[in-house]
């Protein structure tokens, strides 16, 4: 299959109605997405009452998640932090990570995720009851749903690095088997990648896998991240393509970045908040492996099949390209081989099962 331009009239509705067939039942694998953005709107607003917490002076489940104010990071850094802030307990941790694995994962045919967690971003909550309530709500989610998921633990870089190894000590002092790895979020202007060499070389040393942000450049980021912190993955990484010796490097040596469409282009990352989803085109044109995932969903109005879609939309893509979007995925995952090939099998099946009828997408 290649891709089409967009016909008028009545074969584009066809169009529309195979390319919604094909995105619906697409399999997904989710590696950038981040569980303190999880939260619906509803579930924010009924959490905070339980909490006796007052949203921004009486917001409502219908203006909580200012989806245009978000082209400011910080802006949208602070939404985060207040929903956060209003995740306290065991129960809340459970109720958000299984609402965000059943009806923002497998519903929209996610087959694996491996959730970000954010500790700092839940102010006086300690590390173990994010955890006891995150591994309850995946083990509930996997038993009703059949979708699987481990954990990344987030390092905030706007944070100092004391904290960052600090808090990557209490990871491994609390080691569990769905912990895979850590991140590094939040801002990059202000917590560049070298900072944290020291927790991030603490990480690799106990067994840890890496991966770490990089949204808004400069170039040479993407070589710390992975000379110096030791990183399997990057996070967003539009910039890679602004400097074509990086770009080759990594297209030689595989290396994975996790792109979201529609929050980055909200935020001007990917495709200068137009929808053209530049940045990921030429990144995906010069061979990259580039996977799709929804970042912060709901906060951002978007979910898994909606990220498939805008990108389908604007660049043209069919079920091909699609589905070596998820196998990339699969690829870039951290699960061991054995686990890995049972994920691509599933995917291929699925993927072939979407063939006979994606005649429009041809």
């Amino acid at each position: 299959m290649s891709s089409v331009e967009t016909p008028a009239g009545p074969a584009a509705e066809l169009l529309d109605v195979d390319l919604e067939r094909v995105v619906a039942g697409l399999p997904k694998v989710s590696l950038h997405c981040h569980l303190i953005g999880s939260g619906e709107a509803e579930t924010i607003v009924d959490l905070a009452r339980k909490h006796d917490v007052v949203l921004d002076g009486g917001r409502t489940a219908e203006d909580l998640f200012d989806h245009a104010g978000y082209e400011d990071l910080d802006e949208f850094l602070r939404v985060l932090d207040v929903a956060g802030s209003v995740i306290r307990d065991v129960d809340d941790f459970h109720r958000v990570a299984y609402e965000s694995l059943t009806r923002g994962g497998a519903a929209h045919n996610v087959l694996y995720r491996e959730i970000f967690l954010s500790p700092p971003g839940h102010p006086g909550v300690p590390y173990r009851t994010i955890l006891d309530g995150v591994r309850a709500g995946m083990r509930d989610a996997e038993a009703d749903t059949g979708i699987r998921s481990n954990l990344i633990v987030g390092l905030n870089r706007n944070d100092s690095a004391a904290a960052a190894s600090e808090l990557v000590d209490i990871v491994i002092e609390n080691r569990v088997d769905e912990v895979l790895g850590i991140g590094l979020d939040y801002s990059e202007a202000i917590g560049p990648p070298e900072k944290f060499w020291k927790a991030f070389r603490r990480a690799g040393e106990a067994g840890l896998n890496r991966t770490a942000h990089s949204e808004s450049g400069p170039p040479h980021h993407i070589e710390t991240i992975l000379d110096l912190l030791g990183c399997s993955r990057v996070d967003h990484g539009y910039h890679v393509v602004d400097d074509p010796d990086i770009t080759r490097r990594c297209v030689e040596e595989r290396v994975p970045f996790t792109c979201t469409p529609v929050s980055s282009d909200i935020g001007r990352y990917s495709g200068s908040g137009d929808g053209t989803h530049l940045r990921i085109k030429q990144m995906i044109d010069a061979g990259l492996v580039v996977t799709i995932d929804s970042d912060d969903p709901p906060m951002f109005g978007t979910d898994p099949t909606h990220d498939f879609r805008v990108l389908a939309r604007a660049l043209g893509y069919g079920l091909d390209q699609l589905a070596a979007l998820t196998m990339n995925g699969v690829e870039a995952t951290w699960l061991d081989a054995a686990d890995k090939a049972a994920l691509a099998a599933r995917a291929r099946t699925m993927i072939g099962a979407l063939e006979p009828g994606a005649q429009g997408l041809r």
